[in-house]
């Protein structure tokens, strides 16, 4: 599913009061910022983001779908209005095998890698 898709999807989702989807957000971003993808600073100022990159994940996993980035381009994710970091985080999920990728970079179809997986698959209903 296109990324603007999950991650006008995963805004919304976010605003519902479902505990399991909020749980495996936040322990999908648990698992990026250990993993250093997310970095730990400024998470009070950009926790809304991270926490929404993570949301993004979870709802490709519910959806059972890949992430698909069409295009790396800054100017297209603040036109839609996303932050332009979205690309290196992925990019760093990537490097750390939490997802993956054909071509090594956030580009194309990500798949959620198998530690994500798991954990998701493991969230109680």
């Amino acid at each position: 599913m296109n990324i603007f898709n999950l991650l006008q999807r995963a805004a919304k989702r976010l605003k519902t009061n479902d505990p399991t989807y909020h749980e495996q957000a936040d322990t999908t971003l648990a698992i990026l910022r250990s993993s250093g993808v997310i970095p730990t600073k400024r998470a009070t100022l950009n926790g809304s983001l991270h926490k929404l990159v993570s949301a993004m994940i979870v709802e490709a996993y519910d959806a059972d779908t890949t992430i698909d980035v069409a295009t790396r381009r800054a100017g297209t994710f603040h036109y839609f209005g996303f932050s332009t970091k979205v690309i290196s985080y992925l990019d760093n999920a990537i490097e750390c095998n939490l997802l993956s990728s054909q071509s090594g970079k956030a580009k194309g179809k990500l798949s959620i890698g198998s530690l994500l997986d798991s954990y998701l698959s493991n969230t109680p209903a």
